[in-house]
């Protein structure tokens, strides 16, 4: 029986290997299962929205024009600085009153911190991120151990309570508003690597204060607050920066800028060891637009800071390749909510109405070309706090009856006008109501001409909006007095790169702060309170999302514009990138990967 058995068994056997060895095949034959990918579940930032640039870069470098520019020099990079005032303190504690000193100490410098292209605060001289108290009050930084000054002696913190003592004085000599703030924070050093600061209050933006340069104790040791100004420091800095202070460059007559080299010491530095193929940087001043294109087609520069967006499309003949992002700044109109003549703008129907009916990217794009771009929200879209699904609202063709239909709802009349108490008494019909109101614009041409449209636009709504332009200066006045029932403003935002709105949208602005409308919405200071205490960074994205999807909801202001800034190089620079500025030594960010195409 086993025997007549047996030869089944083993040809049932070998079909069994032979079904095995053909799976394993084909097996072999798919492609490898992709391993999976690990999400973090730390902060999650949302990447900025990309800058819808008005302009190519194909469209203004002329290959012909290119190759009759002269051979650049490898690893020399000579940038024109558009300065009527050229370097005059090379020190980060008083170059907040020149541009020019800002983009020379930012190469020089360094902070504990500094911002990556969404304009999140990432360590820099401090070896990692803060140890945070729970109350969030305090931060305790560890910092490198492996940063020198230019001059060879080591980083320490010797030198960060240094510069913080400096700011701190009563007789600091740089800008108020830094020893102002610093005033309120205590700092000691727990040993050479070990720093603590102590906060008043809760501030999740305190890692960016913490960019500002820092400067060394034992080249400056006797320093007061009051002497700084005057120090031969000044002009012949030492940082830890990539680029060390060389000498100052004049035409004999004038001083016309500053030389820089390579640093050694950073060099030595891990992030050094690949890039920086630019080992000099000529950043020379010219007084004016117009002198700073001479010098770039003389081939005198390679490079300019900030070009006037007024001269973008004269440029398309030359070989100059235009960067562009958002400027720290946002065009808005804002409304006057203590105003007794214009108590309307205090019902949030009203200024939906006011919204809904000016088609804002059409304004824009027609009188604001090349200079900004359509805003959709109060914060800055380069931002790692700004929610692209929300926008505020405005003229929407496929309703066009929505602004009259806000306006309709309004339940706070104007006040009654002046009359003649012996003339005799008319009723006006209950559709009649007449709002009037004036909106302020400042004489800068393109803002009035974009003003001017808005109120057109308003008009045909019904309003009576009576247009008043004035000086920048009288504008300023008004603006700080409340003199106003409207105005188009630019709020500028520099130099903080952390999205905290606080100062310009809260409550109580008898406190400080550049809320000059009086806006008095109680859940958007709530918002803005909460997301500028905590110091988790996802909960701060969720709060600045709620705060945007609130202020358009309630048409807290009318944003119309974010402005753009331009930087203009050599189209044979290659490696150039510009991510998010909170001040124009940003473009700087990427320099180490900046090389002349061969």
């Amino acid at each position: 029986m086993l025997n007549s058995l047996r030869l089944p068994l083993l040809a049932l056997l070998l079909a069994i290997l032979l079904l095995v060895a053909v799976v394993a095949l084909r097996l072999s034959e798919l492609p490898p299962e992709p391993a999976p990918t690990l999400t973090p579940v730390a902060r999650a930032l949302p990447s900025a929205t990309p800058l819808p640039t008005p302009l190519s870069a194909e469209l203004l470098s002329t290959p012909t024009a290119s190759a009759m520019r002269p051979a650049v020099a490898q690893g020399i990079l000579r940038e024109a600085l558009i300065a009527p005032s050229c370097v005059l303190k090379l020190n980060p504690l008083l170059a907040g009153f020149n541009q020019a000193d800002r983009d020379v100490t930012a190469l020089i410098f360094e902070g504990l911190m500094k911002t990556d292209a969404y304009g999140n605060a990432v360590p820099n001289l401090a070896a990692g991120l803060p140890r945070i108290s729970n109350d969030g009050l305090t931060y305790v930084f560890t910092l490198r151990d492996d940063i020198r000054w230019h001059d060879g002696e080591p980083f320490t913190s010797a030198d960060v309570l240094f510069t913080i003592s400096l700011m701190q004085a009563e007789d600091f000599s740089g800008p108020p508003d830094l020893r102002d703030f610093w005033r309120t924070v205590e700092v000691d050093a727990l040993d050479a690597r070990t720093v603590r600061f102590k906060l008043a209050q809760p501030l999740a933006a305190f890692p960016d204060y913490l960019r500002i340069g820092l400067l060394p104790e034992h080249a400056l040791r006797g320093t007061t607050g009051r002497t700084l100004s005057a120090h031969p420091f000044n002009l012949n800095p030492i940082g830890t920066g990539a680029y060390q202070f060389e000498r100052l460059l004049s035409d004999g007559a004038r001083l016309r800028g500053v030389r820089l080299r390579a640093a050694p010491t950073f060099a030595a530095r891990p992030e050094a060891a690949e890039g920086y193929a630019l080992r000099q940087l000529d950043l020379l001043c010219y007084p004016t637009w117009e002198e700073a294109r001479a010098a770039f087609e003389r081939g005198e520069v390679n490079s300019i800071s900030d070009v006037p967006a007024a001269v973008v499309q004269s440029l398309k003949a030359l070989p100059l390749t235009l960067y562009a992002a958002y400027k720290p700044a946002l065009g808005a109109i804002i409304y006057n909510w203590a105003s007794q003549t214009a108590p309307f703008f205090r019902d949030v129907r009203f200024r939906q109405a006011l919204a809904r009916s000016v088609d804002r990217a059409a304004l824009v794009t027609q009188f604001m070309a090349d200079r900004a771009v359509v805003a959709n929200t109060p914060i800055l879209p380069s931002s790692w706090a700004y929610a692209p699904e929300i926008s505020c609202p405005s003229y929407d063709p496929s309703a066009p009856e929505a602004a009259a239909r806000s306006l309709a709802q309004v339940q706070i009349t104007p006040p009654p006008p002046e009359s003649d108490p012996n003339a005799p008494q008319a009723t006006a019909p209950p559709s009649s109501v007449a709002y009037r109101f004036q909106l302020l614009l400042s004489d800068d041409a393109a803002q009035a001409a974009l003003g001017q449209a808005v109120a057109e636009a308003w008009r045909a709504l019904g309003l009576l909006v009576d247009v008043v332009v004035v000086d920048r200066i009288t504008f300023r006045e008004r603006l700080a007095n409340g003199s106003f029932e409207a105005a188009l403003v630019e709020l500028d935002l520099a130099p903080s790169a952390d999205p905290d709105p606080y100062s310009l949208w809260r409550q109580l602005p008898r406190e400080g702060g550049l809320n000059f409308g009086n806006l008095n919405e109680r859940r958007i200071s709530e918002l803005l309170e909460a997301a500028r205490q905590t110091t988790d960074g996802s909960a701060r994205v969720a709060l600045y999302a709620e705060f945007q999807r609130l202020f358009c909801d309630r048409a807290a202001a009318l944003v119309l514009y974010y402005p753009i800034y331009y930087y203009g190089v050599d189209g044979r620079l290659m490696g150039v990138q510009l991510g998010f500025i909170s001040q124009p030594a940003d473009r700087f960010r990427t320099l180490g990967a900046w090389r002349w195409l061969e």
